[in-house]
């Protein structure tokens, strides 16, 4: 039948005809879901398919009338699979074994709380401007395409030095303008891909549950439920909430603050913690020198936990230690190093004292934020 011929069918239907014709694909729908069993379908396709056949006799002015058992059956969808909930034990866990990008995308994910395709959208703009505040940092309001609401989301403080070292990147990469974007993935599917591989690398036993980007919007909105009412997490997050229920980010920071010590697997970033991270990150560069990347640094650091799982404890202290003895192993056999001791030597000294190191042959590697500078030098 056209068009025409429908609306025409369904003007002339006094038994509700077509109610049972749209009652019955449903049921065929979940049917050939079923035989299909690809796990690309799900009952919410069948759901979606009667909504645009209802939503066509609305748009014409004809609308379909269900009884309310009815409509319930035409609503109704079961999930084909049940997603994994995290606990601040696996966040840890997998941010020790991640690498930078891999651990943006765990920190600022269950950080800010935002759907993949709005995580995806976030530029340096959005971020830079506040990074030098006292966490949780209100980002201000951002907007999100799927419901057309603002979110007003947090950086807190497992975010915080990881973002800082992404901008550091991207320094590097070239990448300086307020409207280039944190993370080039073509597509936000990347995002779940990028966690599952963290998940391995980590060894954490899903199951048969599913693990997308989506669970981190989960984890965050489950915590601040318990410390804020629906309109305050909605609004952070970026759900549908009544105009008057809106609030200044201002005065959302302290319920987000105190979700923080359920949400945060390490205490408000200090200066230790900081450059520690960014030690990691000069050796990494050095080790990508050498002809070993950062991919491959992983991989071997992940087998090196696996032979030894009773007694390793991945941590970055452990991971600062494997590089560094990558690069005495990549530089004594290159006999660059042949003693293991007259090689590169790293230190971060105060600003004060730069002149003074550089007139003796060191040199700068990285600037962080606290005042202080990475240097370097051959012994």
């Amino acid at each position: 039948m056209t068009g025409d011929q429908i609306l025409e069918s369904r003007k002339a239907d006094k038994e509700y005809a077509w109610e049972k014709n749209v009652l019955e694909f449903k049921n065929w729908m979940v049917k050939q879901n079923k035989v299909k069993g690809s796990g690309k379908l799900s009952e919410n396709t069948a759901k979606t398919a009667t909504m645009m056949v209802r939503g066509f006799f609305a748009f014409h002015r004809l609308p379909l009338e269900f009884r309310r058992t009815e409509n319930v059956k035409l609503v109704e969808a079961q999930p084909l699979y049940e997603d994994y909930r995290f606990n601040l034990e696996d966040l840890k866990n997998m941010f020790d074994v991640a690498d930078l990008t891999e651990k943006y995308i765990l920190t600022a994910g269950k950080s800010f709380g935002l759907r993949a395709g709005d995580f995806l959208r976030l530029t340096r703009g959005d971020l830079e401007a506040y990074l030098n505040r006292p966490v949780p940092i209100s980002i201000g309001k951002y907007s999100t395409k799927k419901e057309s609401v603002p979110a007003y989301p947090f950086i807190d403080s497992d975010a915080l030095p990881i973002i800082k070292l992404m901008i550091k990147k991207m320094d590097r990469e070239g990448r300086t303008k307020p409207a280039d974007r944190i993370l080039t993935f073509k597509d936000a599917i990347s995002l779940t891909r990028a966690l599952q591989r963290i998940i391995r690398k980590a060894g954490i036993n899903i199951g048969n549950k599913r693990v997308r980007f989506h669970c981190l919007r989960k984890f965050l909105t489950d915590h601040l439920s318990s410390y804020m009412s629906e309109s305050k997490w909605k609004q952070i997050c970026g759900k549908k909430i009544s105009e008057g229920a809106y609030i200044s980010p201002d005065s959302l920071r302290n319920d987000y603050e105190r979700t923080m010590k359920e949400t945060c697997f390490s205490k408000i970033v200090g200066e230790t913690d900081v450059e520690k991270i960014v030690k990691k990150q000069v050796l990494l560069n050095v080790l990508k020198n050498l002809g070993i990347t950062e991919k491959e640094a992983t991989s071997m650091f992940s087998r090196r936990r696996t032979l030894k799982r009773r007694t390793f404890k991945p941590n970055i202290d452990a991971e600062i230690e494997f590089i560094e003895e990558l690069i005495k192993e990549k530089r004594n056999g290159e006999n660059d190093c042949p003693d293991g001791e007259h090689c590169e030597r790293f230190e971060q000294i105060p600003e004060a004292n730069l002149l003074e190191y550089l007139r003796q042959g060191w040199q700068i590697v990285k600037e962080t934020n606290n005042g202080k500078e990475v240097i370097v030098r051959k012994q």
